[in-house]
């Protein structure tokens, strides 16, 4: 999924460590009192991680979790955590933790807007590379069923690389309790050496009792370069998810 990336003097801080410390600080300095925040939670045992058209478990399932926080001030925060299996010529990588801290605008209109940033990192992961990185986010969602988001990173896959991405979602709720939902994206990582690719979804979701189902068919071109080993192509994906 990455390439090579240049070292650094042990004694300057990398650019991963400056967006750290700055998640951290959006994190402390923004949490409202405790008593008006609301937390959620859900875990989720999908047959296939797959994010912006690559296929992050090898073929595998995957275990996922995610604990979020939000305030109605609009600030939240979260943690999510996941299996992955990330071979590469280096190491591996076999779980990825992501932090994210943000501020949701909802104005007295059917518009919205979230600006956040986002920290993913790879514990445990073994080799001379160093995969973590940062990215900011920012999404636009119309009457909360279509959103347009753009994410952007100096340093993506933890490299000395810009990548971006660009992504329209939607959905429509059923009157038999399914909704619904699709999505495309654009991932432009060109600046790695690779490629710019459109990816997409479609599928339908719908909550029994606590448990909630989604079946969604995902597909994409094939990015070009070192990714191509890491390209989803079409397949179906089935996801459990239940909320806590």
């Amino acid at each position: 999924m990455h390439l090579h990336r240049s070292r650094r003097p042990a004694f300057a801080p990398r650019t991963g460590d400056k967006w750290r410390y700055l998640l951290l600080v959006l994190i402390a300095v923004g949490t409202p009192p405790a008593a008006l925040a609301e937390f959620s939670g859900v875990v989720t045992l999908t047959s296939e991680y797959v994010y912006h058209g690559q296929a992050l478990s090898g073929g595998n399932p995957a275990l996922q979790l995610g604990l979020d926080y939000e305030h109605d001030s609009g600030f939240f925060a979260g943690v999510w955590a996941g299996t992955v299996d990330l071979p590469n010529p280096t190491g591996r990588r076999d779980a990825e933790f992501d932090y994210y801290a943000g501020y949701h605008y909802q104005p007295d209109s059917p518009l919205s807007l979230s600006a956040s940033l986002m920290r993913y990192t790879y514990p445990g992961q073994t080799g001379f590379i160093d995969y973590d990185y940062t990215q900011a986010v920012i999404t636009v969602a119309l009457d909360q069923r279509y959103s347009i988001e753009f994410g952007y990173s100096p340093e993506v896959y933890g490299f000395e690389s810009i990548g971006r991405y660009w992504e329209l979602r939607g959905d429509w709720p059923l009157r038999s309790g399914w909704v619904i939902g699709a999505g495309l994206g654009l991932n432009d990582i060109r600046d790695l050496g690779a490629s710019s690719y459109l990816y997409w979804d479609v599928g339908a979701s719908a909550r029994f009792s606590h448990l909630t189902v989604d079946l969604r068919w995902y597909d994409n071109e094939t990015p070009g370069g070192f990714f191509q080993r890491l390209s989803a192509d079409s397949r179906l994906v089935v996801s459990l998810s239940l909320p806590f």
